[in-house]
């Protein structure tokens, strides 16, 4: 961990896997949508894409 990731919302943190959690949490469709395009680890990018479709899904339910 780096002293910065103190300072960072938990999407930023250095580690890839707190990465992911924090994605798992995320309801912001934008913002899903950018980490899931711009972030450089593949599992990071592919959890916030399902959550994107997680969310979308429960959209056109309601």
């Amino acid at each position: 961990m780096k002293f910065s990731d103190i300072f960072v919302p938990r999407w930023q943190n250095s580690n890839p896997e707190v990465r992911k959690r924090a994605v798992e949490r995320l309801k912001d469709i934008k913002l899903l949508a950018q980490i899931a395009e711009v972030d450089d680890d593949p599992g990071v990018s592919q959890a916030a894409m399902i959550r994107l479709e997680s969310l979308q899904v429960k959209e056109t339910v309601a």
